[in-house]
């Protein structure tokens, strides 16, 4: 045969070798996928299928040239599950971690937590500041604060509740959960209650009898425009002088449900 019109067709390349580098690519991107971190699988899955999508326009390797898109196709989208189921089993494992680790408190850290929270409803009720402060007790709120609200996962102390329900500050609408000794979420927003209510309430009081129509969470309020202090617990609201707060919230919190 005449090299010059062997050469033609060498350089266009023969189906075997074209269906046994499909085959190989085929091979290397499923054992990236279960090979490598995402990551590295990301990375390498790149720059191999580049380097093949080249040598197939190059070469006119049209199997390869197909499969290298579809087979980069798949990834894409194998990899955007992956991250995704990541992200999420990520989040459950904090969670996770966050509920272990504060939703049990020695006596002397319950004694804190009220002191605290004395501490801050005194100030919030001397400057008329409006709030909404709930505390866990067995049941858990997560899946209302993942339809709203910003995660803070800070120790409960005055100065913070404080700067959270300050008047213009981004999270001081909404309610503040804490878990434990820790607040988890802030700027969360409850249902109100659709019970008609006796006397005058604004959109703080009704949201927190609404959140404890609906779990064992104990709510306080503080009313922006008397500073009056009231506790939302097991679907009633009951007013409660500054003075006697910290007995109160005690006989709740140690209530058996």
């Amino acid at each position: 045969m005449n090299l010059a019109l062997a050469l033609p067709v060498v350089f266009n390349g023969s189906i075997a070798v074209d269906i046994i580098i499909s085959i190989l690519l085929a091979g290397f991107i499923g054992y990236c996928c279960f090979r490598f971190k995402l990551a590295n699988k990301v990375i390498i899955t790149t720059i191999v299928a580049m380097v093949l999508l080249i040598i197939s326009v190059i070469f006119n390797f049209a199997l390869l040239r197909s499969m290298t898109i579809v087979a980069f196709a798949f990834f894409t989208i194998y990899a955007s599950v992956l991250l995704t189921s990541q992200e999420k089993e990520t989040e459950l494992r904090q969670n996770k971690k966050i509920s272990k680790k504060e939703s049990a408190l020695t006596v002397d850290e319950k004694d804190e937590l009220i002191a605290n929270l004395q501490k801050a409803i005194e100030m919030l009720s001397q400057t008329q500041t409006g709030a909404l402060i709930t505390l866990e007790k067995t049941d858990d709120l997560l899946s209302i604060t993942q339809k709203s609200g910003t995660r803070i996962n800070a120790l409960v102390t005055p100065e913070l509740i404080g700067t959270i329900f300050y008047k213009g500050t981004p999270l001081h609408d909404g309610a503040t959960i804490i878990r434990g000794n820790m607040i988890i979420f802030s700027a969360v927003f409850y249902q109100p209650t659709q019970k008609p209510l006796n006397g005058k309430y604004g959109s703080r009081h009704r949201a927190a009898i609404g959140i404890s129509e609906v779990c064992d969470a104990i709510t306080i309020v503080v009313s922006e425009e008397t500073g009056k202090v009231s506790i939302a617990y097991k679907g009633e609201l009951v007013p409660v002088p500054v003075a006697e707060f910290s007995n109160k919230l005690k006989e709740y919190l140690t209530e058996e449900l």
